[in-house]
């Protein structure tokens, strides 16, 4: 039976001892026998370049050598591993470096990008304004260039916030055109600000007419678009036609572009053509107000 490390007989005190004593006398002699063996080589070395140094140098060259080049060796080594150092220092500088100039990189980059989109956003307003500047030309009235900047969120956007006011010389029931075609009619004025009212609001009434059969109705807001109303049973209204502001007491001048019919119904003994608006005012950023007059506040 194998005993356990637990129950195996332990050595009597005396003899563990004993046996260390013995190892440490052991280490002891090998340390003084190298010593004795140093010393009585150096004494043959001395003895023998005091006899016969000639022979002497002669036996210890090639000794001579072979420690030089291991000192040689050994020196190698320890430029190899100061260059190495060197060459991994220079490497994380060089490594550094490179983040730098990849970061001023990327920050460039992001300027040019943003530089870019400004650009194009200055082109784009350009546009626009030449077009509201063509517009203005064609109205042949005078008239109030404004920003479009906001809108009434509880009506849908069927109101536009404008950045022009009293002080500018914006009046209530005045028209607001697009180069796209009508807009509205001045609502309310303050001090610097107006909200202008959407055509397609329910609130809104224009004249207008069919441009094709030159027939005229009254064009009525439904919230989401709207409607060309008393309509007679025999006008000639088709689809794809175009309706225009009548003119005469509106406030806007004749031939100002409302919409396109999309549908021709009944309504009584009457016909209503439906539209799809020249004009959206979710997409309006600048409009023009024209001042040559105002009628009532619809």
């Amino acid at each position: 039976m194998r005993l356990g490390r637990h129950n195996r007989p332990r050595l009597l005190p005396g003899i563990s001892r004993r046996r260390r004593l013995r190892g440490r006398g052991t280490r002891e002699a090998l340390g003084q026998i190298w010593q004795s063996g140093g010393l009585l080589i150096l004494g043959i070395l001395a003895a023998g370049m005091t006899a016969f140094p000639n022979e002497t140098l002669t036996a210890l060259r090639p000794i001579a050598s072979l420690a030089g080049f291991g000192w040689r060796l050994g020196l190698g080594g320890v430029q190899a591993v100061q260059d190495a150092t060197a060459a991994g220092a220079r490497g994380l500088r060089s490594l550094s470096s490179l983040a730098r100039e990849a970061r001023e990189l990327e920050h460039q980059l992001q300027s040019l990008e943003q530089r870019t989109v400004l650009k194009e956003e200055q082109q784009r307003e350009l546009v626009r304004l030449r077009r509201l500047l063509m517009l203005k030309d064609e109205t042949g009235s005078p008239t109030i260039t404004a920003r479009v900047i906001g809108g009434d969120p509880s009506s849908f956007f069927s109101s536009l916030v404008l950045d022009v006011g009293a002080e500018d010389g914006v009046r209530e029931g005045q028209a607001v055109v697009a180069p796209a075609g009508a807009v509205g009619r001045i609502l309310s004025v303050g001090p610097a600000s107006s909200v202008a009212l959407w055509l397609c609001d329910p609130r809104s009434r224009v004249t207008a007419y069919v441009q094709r059969g030159r027939v005229k109705g009254v064009l009525a807001g439904t919230g989401t678009g709207c409607v060309v109303r008393y309509l007679a049973a025999g006008d000639d209204v088709k689809v794809g036609d175009r309706v225009l502001t009548a003119g005469g007491d509106s406030a806007f001048p004749k031939g100002i572009l409302i919409g396109v019919v999309k549908e021709v119904r009944r309504d009584g003994i009457l016909l209503a053509a439906e539209l799809v608006p020249a004009v959206s005012v979710r997409r309006l950023e600048e409009v023009l107000v024209l001042t040559r007059g105002a009628a009532q506040a619809p």
